[in-house]
């Protein structure tokens, strides 16, 4: 799991102009910026609508999956049925269960020994997490481009 200046720090990385255009766009100084992501000079952590606002500069993910990690679910970007068809469906499908089988793999490896070490249990969480949003996306997007539109 991220915290949430690494959060931040992904969200904004890429932005032209950087930090220095984040902030402006927020209404800040780069110091005043850098005094909330650090929480330095008695400054708090930016309000949930101010990442709100980075998240949308680069139309990132990554506020979303934080929120999300911190009370246990998943992100799950929604599919754009116009973007995909069944030849992209059979690829989705190739890569989910590719996923499946290296977490099959990790778990058999991993209980060889009757336990799950820290290493291992975050490697097969990390896994997990993965497979999960994976077969979340897959079937929504089976969803959208086989679903009757007409009703």
């Amino acid at each position: 799991m991220i915290n949430k200046k690494e959060m931040v720090n992904k969200t904004i990385d890429g932005v032209t102009g950087g930090k220095e255009a984040v902030a402006a766009m927020l209404g800040m100084t780069v110091d005043c910026f850098n005094n909330h992501l650090y929480e330095k000079r008695g400054s708090r952590f930016f309000t949930v609508d101010e990442l709100a606002e980075m998240a949308d500069l680069r139309n990132t993910h990554f506020v979303a999956d934080y929120f999300a990690e911190r009370v246990g679910c998943l992100v799950v970007a929604s599919p754009v049925a116009a973007e995909f068809d069944s030849v992209d469906m059979f690829d989705c499908h190739l890569q989910l269960n590719a996923v499946k089988g290296v977490l099959d793999k990790t778990i058999e490896e991993a209980t060889a020994d009757g336990f799950f070490d820290a290493r291992e249990r975050r490697d097969i969480t990390r896994l997990k997490r993965r497979y999960q949003s994976m077969f979340e996306a897959f079937m929504l997007k089976l969803d959208a481009l086989y679903s009757d539109t007409g009703t």
